[in-house]
């Protein structure tokens, strides 16, 4: 799907009839990343979807938080998928998520993004919070991929 329309920014929380309860079980978190005004610039940002089917919007904009902002679709079109999960088992709330969104707003931008998702999919918890982006080949020169450890650069043994 091609378009030439440019992603419009969240919609302030409140601007649409139905919002979240805190209570509302996190079911889905999809994190993408998108071209900003110049073409050398990208930027971040979490989906979640409750399971009341509200939307909620995560970046590090003027607004952090937006709920079910009407040109999500069209934004996320125009977004490339870094990585998404299924977050039934996480047990993550819209209420757990709210609270830990304004803890982590002092990171930079990528990764408050990253915090956000890794706390919505119960990773936070398990093994810290990691990046969905890959490394370079040219950033792990002198390291090789191991699959028992799952580490994109893990020191390889000879």
């Amino acid at each position: 799907v091609f378009s030439t329309c440019v992603p419009s920014p969240a919609v302030p929380c409140g601007r649409r009839a139905q919002s979240s309860k805190d209570h509302e079980r996190i079911l889905k978190a999809t994190e993408y990343v998108e071209r900003t005004g110049s073409s050398v610039e990208f930027k971040s940002y979490v989906v979640l979807e409750t399971e009341e089917g509200n939307s909620i919007v995560i970046e590090k904009t003027v607004v952090p938080w937006a709920e079910n902002p009407a040109s999500l679709g069209d934004r996320n079109s125009q977004a490339k998928v870094i990585r998404s999960q299924d977050c039934r088992d996480s047990g993550a709330t819209v209420g757990i998520i709210r609270g830990i969104q304004a803890q982590e707003l002092i990171k930079s931008s990528t990764r408050y993004v990253q915090a956000v998702y890794c706390h919505a999919t119960g990773e936070a918890e398990s093994f810290g919070c990691r990046s969905g982006f890959r490394r370079s080949i040219a950033s792990c020169q002198p390291f090789r991929f191991s699959l028992a450890s799952r580490a994109p650069c893990a020191r390889s043994t000879p």
